[in-house]
């Protein structure tokens, strides 16, 4: 498991969770609608506690 943000168009955090992998995060990005703004960016805490690009958003 990996933890994972997601990011508004301002860069201001929304959410974070843990998912098992980033196809799992894109997914839940995409289709959530938990959160009243859409997700623009997603990231993951990468191993030298860094937070880094998961990949692209498919509308």
């Amino acid at each position: 498991m990996a933890r994972y943000r997601f990011l508004d168009g301002m860069g201001d955090v929304m959410d974070e969770r843990d998912f098992p992998d980033h196809a799992a995060a894109l997914a839940w990005a995409r289709d959530e609608d938990e959160l009243d703004d859409d997700v623009q960016r997603v990231e993951y805490l990468g191993p030298e506690g860094d937070w880094r690009w998961a990949g692209a958003l498919e509308g």
